[in-house]
């Protein structure tokens, strides 16, 4: 809109300007022409009038003459030319105004052998048998026209400009609403449903308004919904779950069973400890898409987070190493509990998909907003294909392991939701190795709260 309005603006002011300065230079042109005609006949006549004296000379009667400043007068006598300076180039200037005057009428014309052009008049004085020229420079007209030219130029490049910055309000006027509108879906799609528009008195937007604002409405409800429901369902299953879990263990300590029954009751169990884990993760990503702010942040050094994590998966602590090496003084922000369980489930992803933890990497760095820790998990497993990295974050989504139906399939999805709610991310790549790695970068503080 801006470069629409600049062009429109360009297009009117570039036509009024070369219509004006068209039609003044035809103006001012036909005016000059008229001065010099003037002139030329009053100067013209006195050379006539001279010369019909008996014994005048050309040269005498010239030299007796005062032409305007600038002006240089020709006589043309039985083929001789005479001069009123010493600039002998008559016939080369006046070659223009000649083919009329040989008809015996009056000659008018530009000539561009001067600089700046000169306007040339040639008067023929049959009486004393001769050709009278005068060859004017047009210095002023030039001036004049060189200066309303540059004026014309300028009042264009203002106009432009002027039609731009009018552009530039108008269109931001315009898509001000929308730019309104883009912004609280950005805001909505990262999770943030408290999120409204203003209300409007203009009708036009009126109704988009209200229909966004209700589509947020529904959605948050929605959302709330899904999530009530998912972590309701969770707990009400948590207590037959734990009911089930101590009869097994019960079960699995009995010295009577037969091997063939000790195998079901192994079976049971390990069915029954994924059925849990699944439950507790339900419980975890109700709370987390319910948006319930029911985290306890504190200040967390994260080798200590990422050693605690790797014991509670079965992993020795010593497994993590630093780059840079260097001090442990790394902080984060985070909730610890939250970001425990998300660490856990990286490890155990890589452990039940990916062939096994090969190793745990915290790197301190620098990123966009700032200093930043990422944290690589690195597993022995094929590695992730580029099409599944993003799906893989997804509920209930798998790209391949060695020990299918061993997970939950909701480990990553916990583990994204977490660390975006701590203003981090997190991806996947290739592994060093050959198989993949998983980052989680989060931002760095300074140090434990006081």
């Amino acid at each position: 809109m801006t470069i629409a309005f600049a062009l429109g603006a360009l297009l009117l002011s570039a036509s009024l300007a070369i219509g004006t300065y068209f039609s003044s230079r035809h103006f001012l042109v036909e005016q000059r022409e008229r001065t010099a005609l003037r002139q030329a006949f009053t100067d013209g006549a006195r050379v006539r009038d001279s010369l019909q004296t008996s014994g005048a000379q050309v040269d005498e009667v010239l030299g007796a003459l005062s032409p305007p400043s600038g002006a240089i007068i020709y006589v043309r006598r039985r083929g001789e030319w005479y001069s009123s300076t010493l600039d002998g180039a008559g016939p080369a200037l006046t070659t223009v105004a000649q083919p009329a005057v040989a008809e015996g009428t009056v000659g008018v014309g530009w000539t561009g052998d001067t600089d700046p052009p000169s306007i040339v008049v040639g008067i023929p004085l049959p009486a004393v048998d001769a050709e009278y020229y005068e060859v004017s420079a047009a210095e002023e007209l030039d001036r004049t026209l060189w200066t309303l030219g540059a004026a014309l130029a300028a009042c264009a490049a203002v106009t432009t400009l002027a039609g731009a910055g009018v552009g530039r309000l108008v269109s931001r006027r315009v898509l001000a609403p929308l730019q309104d509108v883009t912004s609280a879906a950005v805001r909505v799609s990262a999770g943030d449903m408290s999120t409204r528009l203003d209300t409007t008195e203009d009708p036009d937007l009126a109704a988009l308004v209200g229909s966004f604002n209700h589509m947020v409405d529904a959605l948050h409800r929605r959302i709330q919904r899904d999530a009530r429901f998912a972590a309701d369902v969770s707990h009400e299953l948590r207590t037959p779950v734990t009911t089930l879990t101590t009869s097994l263990s019960l079960l699995e300590h009995s010295p009577d069973l037969s091997p063939r029954t000790e195998r079901a009751v192994q079976l049971m169990a390990d069915e029954l400890d994924r059925f849990r884990r699944a439950l507790e993760d339900l419980l975890a990503l109700g709370k987390l898409d319910a948006g319930r702010d029911e985290t306890h942040r504190a200040h967390v050094a994260v080798t200590e987070l990422v050693a605690q994590a790797l014991k509670t998966a079965g992993h020795a602590p010593d497994l993590a190493t630093r780059q840079p090496a260097g001090d442990d003084g790394v902080w984060v922000h985070v909730d610890r509990l939250q970001m425990l369980r998300a660490m856990t489930n990286l490890f155990r992803n890589a452990d039940l998909h990916g062939g096994g933890l090969t190793g745990v990497t915290v790197h301190v760095g620098a990123g966009v907003g700032g200093d930043v820790v990422d944290v690589r998990v690195e597993d022995q497993g094929p590695g992730v294909p580029v099409a599944d990295r993003i799906r893989i974050f997804e509920r209930f989504a798998r790209a391949g392991g060695h020990k299918d139906g061993t997970g939950s399939g909701l480990g990553l999805s916990i583990v994204e939701q977490t660390v975006r709610a701590h203003g981090g991310d997190v991806w996947c790549a290739d592994g060093l190795a050959g198989g993949a790695v998983f980052v989680v970068r989060l931002p760095i503080v300074d140090g434990p709260e006081r």
